[in-house]
């Protein structure tokens, strides 16, 4: 399941076609009700953040996509159908959010009035079909508004490409991962031989009063302040981008492992008793003193949430983020993952703390660059082989689709397939990064494949 930015997608040719939410849906959906259950703390953070850069004019990608193939010519009424028993399935794709006061208030869309019509936009080249998602995938997948998604295919005779957008307060990557088997089979008719899933509504009340329990003693509360009073994680080589300042996405993608390499990588860090993030970690650290002679190691790493069986299919934003720090001076990589393992074994400990709730506590605390108008510098490990129909992602075309954001630091992604595991990195599109990021991804897969016993 290959990770493409929107500039980078190049859909094949076809007849486009959008599936909309026909006016009388829209209507009642701007008068639906009140729902009583609160944002979680990373729906509220991604609303004023998305509003903050609505109103400077800054360029933005607040949602996540996916898309798929599916063989022959696509029955357009039959997939806005499945599309709409798709979206009742999951609570939080029925809901959207309004200002009140210093916060915001949920509405629900009731199930039974989802809808969708296919809207045929005519035949279209690659670069048109490209060219319309990137005006319109921003402003209709506003979560102000009801749907917070859009969908489109394009049909051809011998197979056709379904394409689905979702701002980012309600979907994560593992969600998307299952969206593929679940659009299929409502498209198929099998939708009822889906199991059960949890609301992520419910979820986000839970959130809340999980955090309403923190307080600035709080030893949770300590672990982050004492892993912020050094600022945000620094880059192990010199981006050339100026503090505060938001540089255009540069992004490498680079091939790691093999199957069969992945495998000995996995073996290594569970011969220590400790998981595939570990290893990352580790070897990120090896490569930063290696490179810049770091001693310290310091990351700020997404985790998912999904502590319950009822959240383990749920569609929703189950992701949070935890600050790792470890020290990064010892030669053999084996010395530096048991570190690695710690680090992540003592910010398991604030798994379930959002850093929004936080801001909250220490309104005074100088933390402001959690709440700027882009995300901070993350380190994620994503196993993409346990969702269901994962043995199919390479022969479908799943794939994830990116916006066209802005970046100050660098974000890394790691992410396992059947067919193998591959890094992305994405960075300020500076000239001095686009010299030395390279240098530290190359330097990052030698480490990764010196530790597996592979060729660098």
């Amino acid at each position: 399941m290959e990770m493409t930015s929107l500039a980078e997608y190049d859909p094949q040719p076809g007849e486009l076609v959008e599936f909309r939410a026909p006016a009388a849906t829209l209507d009642i959906a701007r008068k639906a009700a009140v729902h009583l259950a609160p944002l979680s703390h990373l729906q509220e953070n991604h609303v004023r953040r998305r509003l903050a850069n609505d109103r400077a004019g800054n360029p933005q990608a607040p949602w996540l996509g996916m898309h798929f193939d599916l063989p022959g010519r696509l029955d357009a009424p039959v997939m806005a159908a499945a599309l709409a028993a798709w979206v009742r399935r999951h609570s939080t794709l029925l809901t959207w959010f309004a200002p009140q006061g210093d916060g915001f208030r949920r509405h629900a869309v009731a199930p039974e009035s989802v809808a969708f019509v296919p809207v045929h936009q005519g035949h279209r080249s690659g670069q048109a079909v490209r060219d319309h998602l990137r005006a319109c995938l921003v402003p209709a997948t506003d979560p102000t508004h009801w749907p917070p998604l859009l969908a489109h295919a394009v049909v051809r005779d011998t197979s056709s490409t379904v394409v689905l957008a979702v701002d980012h307060a309600h979907t994560d990557g593992l969600s998307l991962q299952y969206a593929f088997s679940e659009l299929r089979a409502f498209y198929q008719g099998k939708g009822a031989l889906l199991p059960d899933v949890g609301s992520h509504v419910d979820f986000c009340r839970l959130d809340r009063d999980r955090s309403a329990r923190l307080t600035a003693r709080s030893p949770e509360t300590a672990r982050w302040t004492h892993f912020l009073r050094d600022g945000l994680p620094a880059a192990p080589v010199d981006l050339g981008a100026e503090p505060g300042r938001m540089y255009p996405t540069g992004a490498i993608r680079l091939d790691v492992f093999e199957a069969a390499e992945a495998d000995a990588f996995g073996r290594v860090c569970k011969d220590a008793g400790l998981g595939f993030t570990a290893g990352l970690l580790a070897a990120l650290a090896v490569t930063g003193h290696r490179l810049s002679g770091q001693e310290a190691y310091r990351a700020l790493v997404t985790v998912h949430t999904r502590d319950e069986p009822r959240w383990e299919r749920a569609h929703g934003w189950f992701v949070n983020t935890v600050p790792v720090e470890f020290p990064a001076t010892e030669r053999e990589f084996g010395q530096v993952l048991v570190a690695a393992g710690q680090a992540m074994s003592r910010a398991s400990e604030v798994r379930t703390l959002s850093p929004m709730r936080l801001m909250e506590v220490l309104p005074d605390h100088e933390i402001s660059h959690l709440g700027t108008t882009q995300t901070p510098p993350l380190v994620s490990y994503l196993d993409l082989r346990h969702a269901p129909a994962a043995r199919e992602f390479a022969s479908s075309n799943v794939g994830y689709l990116t916006g066209e954001g802005r970046a100050q630091g660098l974000n890394l992604w790691l992410n396992r397939t059947w067919e193998g595991t591959y890094l992305r990195v994405d960075y300020p599109g500076t000239p001095t990064a686009r010299s030395t990021v390279p240098r530290f991804v190359r330097a990052l897969r030698s480490t990764l494949r010196e530790a597996a016993g592979s060729e660098a």
